[in-house]
């Protein structure tokens, strides 16, 4: 029992560390990163199905057959896309360039076809495809997860946000709506249709007295969106008082994650967070999100900061600056520098050996990854065609918006 405390608290120290670490690695930027976005932005465009899908998987260049049949696959269709959505979005709203709102708009006609076409009123697809281009029916993915409606959220927070489209907005507000009536008829769970619950999709809170926080947080979040597009609307309005009395705005502050490596929680919660904010300015609830995002954000690991640092101070976190600052050279280390640094450093113990990034299998997002996953080493360097690229360009757009950097800023700390 005594080693069993001691193990859990070396994990707790080490989820802690990685904070620490940045105040204390002050960077410049790099004009070279602008070069190595649009490396990304080319490899990401190919990786878009006609409709508007992303599709994460490994394809070969040209392959429009091959790309719709990963389509019918993919279990994160609806995650990756969203944050497709909102890096594109962001990328508009800091360009202004006509293409980009062009892009984004066909981004989020893919995203609504994963409500529209799931069957089942409410419920976001994880992803759909073809047998062939040409063929006239598309293969839904329908067991719709946890992970895709907190991606789909998060997407269509951003772009509904941020870009002035009438008609699109009354489709995400028709959209949204339903997801809430759906989860308040299930008892919030997501169903693939009237009677079968899906495997990942359970947003009910608390389990066996135990308050979830990513749970609450991601319900909390949907209900601002839908009162923030249906303002009037009796049913979305009723679906957050249901909330409130359930206490899920309370428990928002009830972060946890067993290990600090289970990284698909922290990422859950902040992308939550990040939509929370942009759609709910009551100061009360505000308070209950605060306590939560900084019991997130002191579990990051250092490789996560990048995205993460963003969010943090969107949200109005404290001691951001420095965050910030080497959220660049997060970026602009992206693959090189990583699993050196956090070995130097000790950050993972030596009973987590971790298996460096350019050395790991399909990483479709880098940060929800773990960085110990020692079963899925791959000989040689990371195939460059092997993930879509939503990962570095959210996290790079994200931090133009908001005015953190830019290829005429220079800053040090």
């Amino acid at each position: 029992m005594r080693n069993r405390i001691g193990y859990v608290l070396i994990l707790l120290l080490t989820g802690c560390y990685g904070n620490e670490l940045l105040r204390r690695t002050p960077v410049k930027w790099d004009v070279d990163l602008v070069k190595v976005e649009q490396e990304h932005f080319t490899e990401f465009k190919t990786h878009l199905l006609p409709e508007g899908l992303t599709i994460y998987f490994k394809r070969d260049p040209g392959d429009l057959t091959q790309l719709y049949q990963q389509g019918m696959r993919q279990a994160d269709g609806a995650y990756h896309n969203g944050m497709a959505l909102a890096a594109v979005t962001f990328k508009y709203a800091v360009t202004k360039d006509p293409e980009m709102l062009k892009l984004a708009q066909r981004i989020w006609d893919g995203h609504h076809k994963l409500v529209t076409m799931s069957g089942y009123p409410g419920l976001v697809a994880r992803s759909y495809g073809k047998e062939t281009p040409d063929a006239p029916d598309y293969v839904v993915r329908k067991d719709g997860s946890g992970d895709g409606l907190v991606g789909w959220m998060f997407g269509t927070s951003v772009f509904v946000n941020l870009i002035d489209d009438p008609v699109r907005k009354a489709q995400a507000a028709a959209d949204v709506k339903a997801i809430t009536q759906h989860l308040k008829k299930h008892d919030f769970k997501i169903y693939e249709n009237a009677t079968t619950p899906t495997q990942y999709g359970d947003f009910k809170t608390p389990i066996f007295g135990v308050p979830v926080g990513h749970y609450a947080i991601a319900m909390m979040a949907l209900a601002n969106l839908a009162i923030k597009l249906n303002p009037n609307d009796v049913d979305c309005i009723s679906f957050l008082d249901l909330l409130i009395k359930k206490d899920y705005h309370r428990q928002t502050t009830y972060f946890y994650s067993w290990f600090p490596h289970e990284a698909d929680n922290t990422a859950m919660y902040l992308l939550n967070a990040f939509s929370v904010w942009m759609n709910d300015k009551t100061p009360r609830r505000r308070m209950y999100y605060r306590e939560g995002i900084d019991s997130a954000w002191k579990r990051c690991f250092s490789w996560q900061m990048a995205f993460y640092a963003l969010i943090y101070k969107y949200t109005e976190g404290d001691e951001h600056s420095s965050h910030i600052t080497n959220s660049i050279a997060r970026l602009r280390n992206l693959y090189q520098r990583y699993a050196p640094y956090i070995n130097e450093r000790n950050e993972v113990k030596s009973y987590s050996k971790i298996v460096p990034i350019e050395d790991r299998v399909l990483t479709s997002s880098i940060w929800t990854r773990k960085p110990n996953e020692e079963s899925k080493i791959k000989s040689g360097p990371q195939e460059k065609d092997q993930w879509c690229r939503v990962d570095f360009l959210l996290a790079y757009w994200m931090g133009r918006w908001m005015g953190e950097y830019s290829p005429q800023k220079t800053s040090s700390k």
